[in-house]
């Protein structure tokens, strides 16, 4: 008798059959192929390099921040741009091989958005006037906002559970040596070279937001504390994600995955990072969120289990294990939410955070009908101190109030309409994949994504920018029936052949 719908995808029937295989939906062009296409030799070749040139894109922006602030301090601004050319390298072969994905509203949408893009920044130029400081912007701002968009959809469409957990691993690993580079990070002088690098000129330093008037808020291997949130953000969710797992999925032993906790645990507790604990909690929430919307006992209770034990277990291991931690974030967060209560009443923190998804309405008004110049809303354009008839250009702290002064009001609202679309899509996929699947990883994944998506500094930090989008590509992967990460089992064992009818005695 075939296995109910609802059973683990990873479990076979009587047939032999996958629960994901007997429940694949059919694809829909709307939100893009659910199952992976199927490759030709030459192909999989291509699929295989644009894999090994994503982990290498992943390691280069874990290393960029480390050869800027120790390496080469004075070719800082260029060793930004690193990663550039082997992203166009891994977009140049999954064209030549036919890789993208064919299917998929939100790609087809977000390769229009880019072209016109290139038509805003042209008619930007005409009419705006031509200077050195306006291209280079205008090539910034493009770069930010369309050129790492692709890659989500190459990697949702590419990646196999395997390359998936590979990558997770790496991701989890790596939290071992970083957390002993927090950890000296900050036992150090705010001005010591393991701090802002090796540079002379102060202009050439790598200097971190304050934490206390003794402590500096730690960088890590990046060349900002916002950079290393991400980082971080993402290993917790992918933990917790593991931890939750059922066991008959393949997963990191629990060694390993006690190890890198720590490592992830070490960093978050360092960190001085208020939004890095939001973002924590946003994570322990999308795991309470299967209670209500998973499917089964077993991964409804470790859904409550497990996020919850690991939650009070760190809050009271906190002040204990790291009390010089405890009390720098303890003494951070007093003093900023004093400052922050007078411009957001009693909302403080959590005021700031929404106050960027309705900040830009008050630039609708105030800038010209094709934005004041792409790449303008920027911390380039602060760098370079540009100007625009004698004035500079209006200030933007928020994602959503940058798009109005780089796209204009028109252009910037259709591209904060496909941010929160796209957002969307992504949580039909996570959620689905809950309900379904019983595999908690791809609504983890989400809860770092969708959150990044919608209130991220996505066009406004580079790091940032390649987290969101790698890892909402990441999303799709996992989401996916037979090649999401709840897929990575052992082949299931053959069906049991029928026995031969007995032929019949002659009379």
């Amino acid at each position: 008798m075939p296995a109910s719908p609802a059973a683990p995808r990873w479990q076979p029937d009587s047939r032999g059959r996958l629960a994901a295989e007997r429940s694949r939906p059919r694809a829909r062009a709307a939100v893009g192929p659910v199952t992976a296409a199927t490759l030709n030799p030459a192909q999989e070749r291509g699929r295989r390099t644009v894999v090994r040139l994503v982990f290498l894109l992943f390691i280069l922006v874990i290393v960029e921040g480390a050869i800027r602030k120790w390496v080469a301090p004075q070719w800082a601004t260029y060793i930004f741009f690193l990663r550039d050319p082997f992203l166009l390298l891994t977009y140049f072969v999954a064209t030549r091989h036919s890789l993208w994905p064919r299917r998929n509203l939100f790609f087809q949408v977000s390769l229009g958005l880019a072209i016109l893009g290139v038509l805003i920044t042209a008619l930007q130029f005409a009419t705006g006037g031509h200077s050195d400081d306006r291209v280079i912007l205008g090539l910034y701002g493009w770069r930010a906002y369309f050129l790492y968009t692709p890659l989500a959809f190459l990697v949702g469409a590419q990646f196999r559970h395997a390359d998936v957990m590979r990558l997770f691993k790496l991701l989890l690993w790596l939290a071992v040596p970083i957390a002993a580079l927090v950890a000296a990070q900050f036992f150090s002088p705010t001005d010591a070279p393991i701090n802002v690098g090796i540079a002379q000129q102060e202009e050439l330093q790598f200097k971190g937001p304050g934490l206390t008037s003794e402590r500096t808020r730690p960088q890590g291997p990046f060349a900002s504390a916002a950079a290393q949130q991400q980082y971080v953000a993402t290993a917790f969710a992918v933990l917790l994600a593991y931890f939750m797992s059922p066991r008959g999925l393949l997963q990191p032993r629990v060694v390993s995955l006690v190890v890198t906790g720590a490592g992830v645990l070490t960093c978050i507790a360092l960190s001085g990072s208020r939004g890095l604990f939001i973002q924590c909690a946003i994570s322990v929430l999308g795991a309470l969120l299967i209670v209500v919307i998973g499917r089964g006992g077993a991964l409804k209770g470790r859904a409550l289990v497990w996020p919850t034990g690991l939650t009070v277990a760190a809050l009271l291991a906190y002040p204990v294990v790291f009390p010089e931690g405890y009390s720098a974030f303890t003494e951070r967060w007093i003093a900023a939410s004093a400052a922050e209560s007078q411009s957001f009443e009693n909302t403080a923190v959590f005021g700031r955070a929404l106050y960027g998804l309705v900040d830009f309405v008050r630039l609708v008004d105030a800038v010209p009908l094709l934005g004041t110049g792409m790449g303008f809303g920027g911390n380039a354009a602060i760098t370079l101190r540009v100007q625009v008839d004698g004035l500079a250009p209006p200030y933007a702290e928020t994602d959503f109030a940058r798009h109005m002064v780089d796209l204009g009001p028109a252009f910037g609202m259709v591209y904060i309409v496909f941010r929160l679309l796209f957002a969307g899509y992504l949580t039909v996929l996570a959620v689905r994949a809950a309900r379904r699947y019983r595999d908690p990883m791809p609504l983890l994944l989400w809860s770092y994504a969708a959150s990044v998506i919608v209130a991220g500094q996505l066009t406004g930090q580079g790091t940032i920018n390649f987290f969101g989008w790698l890892f909402a590509g990441l999303l799709i992967a996992a989401a996916r029936p037979l090649e999401g990460l709840a897929a990575h089992q052992p082949s299931p064992a053959p069906s049991p052949r029928r026995p031969l009818p007995l032929r019949r005695a002659s009379a």
